[in-house]
């Protein structure tokens, strides 16, 4: 009787089903990951030789399995549950906070002397002119603005001419000691505070003709 001799087809679907088993996978994996999937292997071929001799042990490790997985769930939703309570506490209301004193002319007054008591003249001297330019604002003497200069304030002063030339006065000096280098000393910043401490007066209104 003759040997049937296989066709093509049939040689590379043999061939195929061949060189597609583990054996003659060629490519070449990683060493971790070849461990991986080893320790996988005999884990699973453990478990399945575990429940074929001795099924109360598997179904007791499955049911142990199922505990751990649950206590681990529900120590995530207490983790959960802590964080979230904590958010909330410090989202409530906190110790107030101190109020922010109102820095007007006497404020300034009083950061002047200090820093003339700590020896900081020139910057005591800016803080007493603050302080002067405050109050003649509450006097409506000028408009108070932050941004303005020193010099701009004794132009714009709405003062009596005499009252006018020692703003200007004040204003040179302040210029000359803070920023001139000129000598500053208690006895020249005691004469600047004793000067602007002085009435002011403001300049007089014109009567339009009738």
């Amino acid at each position: 009787m003759p040997t049937q001799v296989p066709g093509p087809g049939e040689l590379r679907r043999a061939l195929d089903s061949v060189f597609a088993t583990p054996a003659y996978r060629w490519a070449e994996e990683p060493a971790p990951l070849q461990l991986l999937r080893q320790w996988w292997d005999r884990l699973g071929d453990w478990l399945t030789g575990l429940q074929a001799e001795n099924p109360l042990a598997f179904r007791l490790l499955v049911f142990g399995l199922l505990v751990a997985l649950l206590l681990v769930f529900a120590h995530a939703g207490y983790v959960v549950w802590r964080t979230a309570r904590a958010a909330g506490r410090a989202e409530g209301p906190g110790p107030r906070r101190e109020r922010r004193e109102h820095r007007d002319a006497a404020w300034y007054s009083r950061a002047a002397d200090r820093a003339a008591m700590e020896g900081r003249l020139p910057e005591a001297l800016q803080l007493a002119f603050v302080s002067l330019a405050l109050a003649l604002a509450e006097q409506g003497l000028l408009d108070y603005h932050a941004s303005k200069t020193p010099a701009e304030y004794a132009r714009e002063a709405r003062l009596a001419e005499s009252d006018r030339e020692r703003l200007r006065t004040l204003v040179r000096a302040l210029y000359a000691y803070a920023f001139g280098g000129a000598p500053l000393g208690p006895e020249e910043y005691r004469r600047w505070r004793s000067a602007g401490a002085l009435p002011w007066h403001a300049a007089p209104s014109h009567a339009s003709p009738g």
